[in-house]
């Protein structure tokens, strides 16, 4: 892209430019390639001999934002590939954290394959290149390490929390940072979705060293987060008595928040993941199991109604619906029906009857309770819309 007649005067005028368009290109991926040619063209120009347009580290970070910025699904390759540019320059300038910063930040919200593996490789080579003084001003920091962590745990690959972990204690051994709040969560969110037997337990683990840490050098404070990531995590295991170990952890939030530990305080995900834990029992839990779990879930339902900390949504009630599916069986209808009716009238009270909502009650009623239960509205039980229903059943669901 050439300027010539209105073309800026200086380095500092492109630079002005470049961070006006990395600013816009969240709104449209034009922006961001147009920083880019910007870019380019300076590089030519200074290769021409213009040394007054050599760009510096502003020019390359601000355009390595715009990329990762963008709605791009090549933006974070393409920051990380102006990156390995900027670094293959003949120019007495270099990288910095910061830029590998917003590269890893951007790998990190990338959905292209491959991007955790890149963020990893980017991560390995800033090290070694600080270490042999290749790049002096660009060390790895805690926000470095994190960022990595958190593409390892969105990733969902098998071994992305083993890998968190280990990054976890690079960070702590070799550079002597401090993992902060965000870096502990990233590796529990990690854990939590592996979805491996001991995910649970691992979660748990890193909640006890951090309310050690919290305690003994107050560097490292839980947040709802945190204790919403652990139940989480819980949930997702096998162990048997998950409903009950979640329920526990709302527990310890509840009474923190109540002793002034403000950053504890649970919200509506606390409570519905807590009736998640319930809605998918571990293999081998038996009738009894599967009952104290049923109870533990009527109970986090009924204390989420009457509580100060917000109110059943409609994925609140689906999910509870989804733990009575799935925990009470033909051998206990009574009790199914029961639970069943008194769960949709509390749902059509509070105006959240919704689509989602509709398909668990399908699926956790016997059929004639559930035609019984719209049958005052609806006239064909098989085809029910939502438009179908009275608008205070459904008033307060979100698209």
């Amino acid at each position: 892209m050439e300027y010539s007649k209105h073309a800026p005067a200086d380095l500092f005028s492109y630079n002005t430019h470049l961070h006006a368009l990395s600013i816009h290109s969240h709104n449209d991926r034009e922006y961001a390639q147009r920083a880019d040619d910007i870019l380019t063209s300076l590089e030519r120009k200074y290769k021409e001999g213009e040394i007054s347009f050599r760009p510096n580290v502003f020019s390359y970070n601000v355009v390595i934002d715009a990329w990762g910025r963008s709605q791009d699904p090549e933006g974070a390759w393409n920051a990380a590939k102006l990156l390995r540019r900027f670094i293959s320059n003949d120019s007495k300038f270099e990288p910095d954290t910061f830029s590998f910063n917003q590269v890893f930040s951007a790998l990190s919200r990338s959905k292209k394959p491959g991007s955790t593996q890149l963020a990893e490789q980017l991560l390995s080579y800033m090290e070694i290149a600080y270490s042999n003084r290749n790049l002096r001003n660009a060390k790895a920091d805690v926000v470095s390490y994190t960022s990595v962590i958190i593409s390892l745990a969105r990733s969902g690959e098998s071994d992305s929390a083993e890998r968190g972990e280990r990054l976890l204690k690079r960070l702590k051994e070799q550079y002597e940072s401090a993992p902060n709040v965000v870096t502990y969560n990233a590796v529990m969110n990690s854990w939590a979705r592996s979805g491996t037997r001991c995910c649970g337990n691992m979660a748990e683990k890193y909640l006890d060293r951090m309310i050690f840490l919290n305690g003994t050098k107050g560097e490292i404070k839980p947040n709802e987060f945190t204790y919403n990531t652990v139940i989480n995590a819980i949930a997702k295991s096998q162990s048997a008595t998950k409903t009950q170990k979640s329920l526990r952890i709302l527990r310890r939030m509840d009474k923190l928040y109540q002793s002034g530990y403000k950053q504890a305080r649970p919200n509506i995900l606390t409570y519905t993941s807590v009736l998640n834990a319930a809605a998918f029992p571990s293999k081998q839990s038996d009738f009894k199991t599967k009952r104290k779990a049923l109870d533990t879930a009527i109970f986090t339902l009924h204390e989420l109604r009457s509580s100060q900390y917000g109110h059943p949504t409609e994925l609140t009630y689906s999910t509870f619906m989804k733990a009575c599916s799935n925990l009470l069986s033909s051998k206990d209808e009574t009790s199914l029906r029961e639970v069943i009716e008194e769960t949709f009238h509390q749902c059509k009270e509070d105006g959240q009857v919704g689509e989602m909502f509709l398909s668990r009650l399908k699926e956790a009623a016997p059929k004639d309770l559930y035609t019984s239960l719209l049958s005052e509205v609806v006239t064909d039980r098989d085809f029910v819309k939502v438009d179908d229903l009275p608008q205070s059943w459904r008033c307060n669901v979100r698209n």
